[in-house]
């Protein structure tokens, strides 16, 4: 009858942990990182946030909420997400149309070159552009073509020059042995072609931009498609405030424009659509 006065088990205490681990929302990341860059992940988060969740864990972060405060104060992990979440797929020749249409147009022009790749990726395009040049009899000293990317990985691919069978698919064996050099089982740029380009790290929408001068043809192919409408527009309107003259032209992705932008007029020309400043 008195049993209950017998002291009772008293049971271990459980540790609780100091901090939870929180990944269910990233909401503030995406907005974040539109916000940077322009680029929107609508119908791509079920793919994309599992890489967040590595990369916060990677950078010691336990939530979003985490990943976020490092973010606004911390260059180097701001770059490191730009890198990881910016696309760099591409490869040489792409669009060849475009980039012979550019040889006839510019022997027309009939004077030194400025050319804009933005985005440049990790070099293939701009080189493209300088081979179409160098076979069409151009002499590269007399022309600069300009490079950027937001991504810094990519520039630093770009500027090494070196590339796998896969990057050089379309190009003819002739062109390979003139314009590369093999090592190993990989291509390497030839330097009188590396001269030919500069790349730089830049975002179209930051100031930086618009120091890097005027252009007579600018390149801008398959950016705009990962944009929203006003997205897009801000964009060309950054691109246009970079031509030299009325008659500098825009070259855009086949799916990067769904209508014609306010600034800009568009032509035919042997099959190609290009773009001019409206007059």
């Amino acid at each position: 009858m008195f049993s209950w006065f017998k002291s009772k088990k008293t049971l271990p205490a459980v540790e609780k942990p100091l901090y939870l681990e929180d990944f269910e929302d990233a909401t503030d990341i995406y907005h974040y990182f539109t916000h940077l860059t322009g680029i929107h992940f609508e119908q791509k988060e079920s793919i994309t946030t599992p890489k967040l969740i590595r990369f916060a864990k990677g950078h010691g972060c336990i939530s979003f909420g985490g990943l976020m405060d490092k973010l606004c104060v911390d260059a180097s992990v701001r770059e490191a997400l730009i890198n990881l979440l910016t696309v760099n797929e591409t490869y040489f020749f792409r669009e060849k149309g475009q980039l012979d249409f550019l040889v006839h147009h510019s022997k027309r022009v009939g004077k030194n070159l400025r050319i804009l790749c933005a985005p440049g990726s990790t070099g293939e395009e701009a080189y493209s552009i300088a081979i179409v040049l160098a076979e069409g009899g151009f002499n590269l000293l007399a022309v600069e073509i300009v490079s950027i990317d937001i991504n810094t990985e990519a520039i630093s691919r770009a500027s090494e020059g070196v590339y796998t069978a896969r990057a050089l698919h379309r190009l003819s064996q002739p062109l390979k042995d003139r314009y590369f050099v093999m090592e190993g089982n990989q291509y390497r740029i030839r330097d009188f072609i590396k001269r030919a380009v500069v790349f730089q790290s830049c975002n179209i929408f930051e100031a930086e931009f618009l120091e890097l001068g005027s252009f007579d043809v600018l390149f801008s192919r398959n950016m705009l498609i990962y944009f929203d409408q006003p997205t897009v527009e801000k964009a060309v309107d950054q691109l246009t405030r970079l031509a030299k003259t009325e008659d500098s032209i825009f070259f855009f992705g086949h799916a990067d424009l769904l209508i014609t932008p306010a600034q800009l007029q568009d032509h035919f020309e042997d099959g190609i659509k290009f773009y001019t400043l409206k007059q």
